[in-house]
């Protein structure tokens, strides 16, 4: 059954206040769920990072796992779980557990992730990411059918024959793909998931993005009635003004933990040709460091009053969005101005949602 409105949820991430506990900031999320789950979001989303104090949340899964306990009806979503950095038998087993443990949606988001940082930690080549994203997907939707099976890949094996216990229940589970550059829309939507997309650029190219992904999703013998994800910077305030204020304050605090974090060794990976357009998303992010660059990012994030982000919200359902993921998760807020924002989006945005496309059905592992 197609819903009327579209789904609604928010990225978590462990920041705070400077100089707060990361045991604190951890507290923080649940509280956030919990509140979350109660003004009526679909579900929390997490991030994946490591090494350093950009959203450190090494493991989403175990997070989300604390959440289902504490939130058992509350939907649950990663944004995202980075493929590459792990054997995909293990991600396979773990949403498994996760599928028996909460009867809420599953929300799994994947991606590729274009960290130097991350990647050289863990010894796996960037060069190969690719190629591991797509045989880690095909590995996860193999084992969760809950049968035996082997897997001989160029990058990943399986080369014994196993079945992943427990046995998944897979009806409450959803996956998508991150789609951090044009260029990987149709990639995305060949391998048969719908789109999330990141919120760094002005709505007119993520609705171009958008197009590519619905046109490669046909081409394909897909359904382009899927979950269209947005994530969108929110900040509300009682007047614009007061909105485009905090925004200038805290934003470019998130962009230098960016720079920071997807700086490291970035002139050696420069010339690398998977990773050449995410050179360009690094220089995006250095000119966002600067409050006085930040018109055109306000001017496409949910920044503003409630009237003012109300608009803003009709014209991404407008550009083909049906599930909005709002990013109030800033590093240095304190967290009552967090969950002043998750509150008035929840009471002063969600309930005046009006033409919106129907959400789409599921998409389970094939």
């Amino acid at each position: 059954m197609t819903r009327k409105t579209p789904l609604f949820g928010w990225m978590m991430g462990a920041v705070g206040a400077d100089g707060e506990s990361d045991a604190a900031l951890y507290r923080q999320m649940v509280l956030d769920a919990e509140l979350g789950a109660a003004l009526g979001y679909d579900a929390a989303w997490l991030v994946e990072h490591h090494f350093s104090d950009y959203y450190p949340t090494p493991s989403p899964l175990v997070l989300l796992a604390h959440i289902a306990a504490r939130c058992p009806t509350f939907g649950l979503g990663t944004a995202v779980i980075v493929t590459p950095w792990h054997h995909p038998l293990r991600i396979a087993e773990e949403i498994a557990m996760l599928s028996l443990l909460t009867d809420a949606p599953l929300r799994i988001g994947l991606g590729r992730g274009n960290a130097p940082l991350e990647y050289e930690a863990f010894n796996v080549d960037m060069a190969e990411t690719k190629d591991r994203f797509e045989e880690g997907w095909e590995i996860i939707q193999l084992a969760l059918k809950g049968e035996p099976f082997t897997y001989h890949g160029k990058y990943l094996q399986v080369p014994r024959e196993v079945r992943i216990r427990p046995t998944p229940r897979l009806d409450n589970v959803t996956f998508l793909g991150a789609i951090g550059q044009p260029s990987s829309a149709a990639k995305i939507a060949a391998l048969g998931l719908p789109p999330m997309l990141t919120g760094h650029t002005p709505l007119a190219a993520q609705a171009e993005v958008l197009r590519a992904w619905e046109d490669a999703a046909r081409a394909h013998g897909g359904d382009p009635d899927q979950f269209k994800v947005a994530t969108p910077i929110c900040i509300l305030a009682d007047t614009d003004a007061e909105a485009d204020a905090l925004a200038r304050r805290y934003v470019p605090n998130w962009y230098q933990l960016q720079v920071k974090h997807y700086a490291f060794d970035a002139e050696r990976y420069a010339n690398l040709p998977t990773y050449l357009p995410f050179t360009e998303t690094h220089k995006r992010r250095q000119h966002y460091c600067d409050p006085a660059n930040l018109d055109p990012l306000i001017e496409s994030s949910f920044i503003g009053s409630a009237a003012t982000v109300r608009a803003k919200l009709e014209r991404f359902l407008a550009a083909g969005y049906n599930y909005v993921m709002i990013n109030p998760s800033l590093p240095g807020l304190p967290h009552q101005l967090r969950q002043d924002w998750l509150t008035r989006f929840a009471r002063d945005v969600m309930p005046h949602v009006s033409g919106a496309k129907p959400a789409p059905r599921p998409v389970a592992a094939q």
